[in-house]
């Protein structure tokens, strides 16, 4: 076995010497320039790297340099020769060479992670308002009343929603902009007030139009919301609204001040009937209902509720969809 292991490793290293090739011969100019030299600088980081010149930093006749690459080249000769040896070699023979002189074990192949491609994540629910109430006013905007509404609604720090009636936009523009700059929400309650369940479907697309023509010439306005008036609604009421972007918006709460004309009723009905979520209906031409705002905003507060505007309340409606109520 001896003699079979001293017969490989001169196999091998004759074989390296065979593919190692003559070393370069530097000209007698080039060698005594490299004597007369003190300590001349090396590429650093690498002990076959050339001699520099000092004047260029070039390689001196590039005599070095290719010693360099020779010897590396005959280096990594010798180890492919040896490692085609040793695997020609029977195993038995394999497991008798010492380990520190057995051909290294080729390198692994660089592991490759692939990501799988990320589908788009949906957009996040907007986030619940808790304890919210809308209370909501239509058939505005007229002066005197919706202005004093807006005054208190202002002291108080309450956004509310207004249902304007086209006619009274193009009357009123100014009060409509007022609306707008205070934080309200603003929605379609038609052009002239007609129930449009009872109309023909050009009447009823008609007013829709119309109103948005109008909130959009005089404030710049894409209602989200209509409601009806009286809340009368049939499919194609809904349809209509759908077809616009917007959704419906009817209520769950009812006041009946355009009926009773009486403050402390309007807001004993609005504060006992809300509960989270609610949608409060109300009229802002009406003197009495306009004076029990102070009241149903405090009432409100006082049982844990937030009244709000629609658009705080329920942040992404979905068009053609009826709400009487937040959920």
């Amino acid at each position: 076995m001896k003699r079979l292991l001293a017969a490989v490793s001169s196999a091998a290293i004759l074989s390296a010497a065979m593919l190692v090739p003559a070393p370069a011969v530097a000209d007698s100019s080039q060698v005594t320039q490299i004597a007369l030299l003190q300590g001349p600088p090396v590429i650093p980081g690498h002990p076959l790297s050339p001699i520099l010149d000092r004047g260029t930093g070039l390689p001196i006749g590039g005599s070095s340099a290719l010693t360099a690459g020779s010897s590396q080249r005959a280096a990594l000769a010798a180890e492919e020769g040896w490692r085609r040896a040793y695997e020609g070699l029977p195993t038995q023979v394999q497991q008798a060479v010492p380990p520190h002189l057995r051909p290294p074990e080729p390198a692994a192949p660089a592991e490759v992670t692939v990501v799988p491609v990320q589908e788009p994540s949906p957009a996040p629910e907007p986030p619940r308002c808790y304890n919210c109430v809308a209370i909501t006013y239509d058939d505005g905007p007229v002066p005197g009343t919706t202005e004093r509404l807006l005054d208190t609604l202002k002291r108080k720090g309450v956004h509310a929603t207004f249902f304007v009636v086209g006619q009274n936009v193009h009357a009123h523009p100014e009060i409509l902009r007022r609306i707008r700059d205070e934080g309200h929400t603003i929605g379609n309650h038609s052009y002239s007030h007609p129930d449009l369940a009872r109309q023909a479907d050009g009447t009823i697309a008609a007013q829709l139009d119309d109103t948005n023509a109008a909130l959009s010439r005089h404030g710049g306005i894409t209602p989200r919301w209509v409601r009806p008036p009286y809340g009368s609604y049939d499919s194609r009421v809904a349809a209509a609204a759908g077809a616009r972007g917007m959704a419906l918006a009817i209520w769950d709460v009812d006041t009946a001040d355009w009926q009773h004309r009486n403050t402390a009723t309007t807001c004993q009905r609005a504060v006992a009937g809300a509960r989270e979520g609610s949608v409060i209906l109300m009229h802002d031409i009406h003197e009495p209902t306009v004076a029990a705002a102070e009241c149903i905003i405090d009432g409100l507060r006082a049982k844990g509720l937030r009244p709000v505007g629609l658009d705080e309340m329920i942040k992404r409606p979905d068009t053609g969809h009826v709400y009487r109520r937040a959920d």
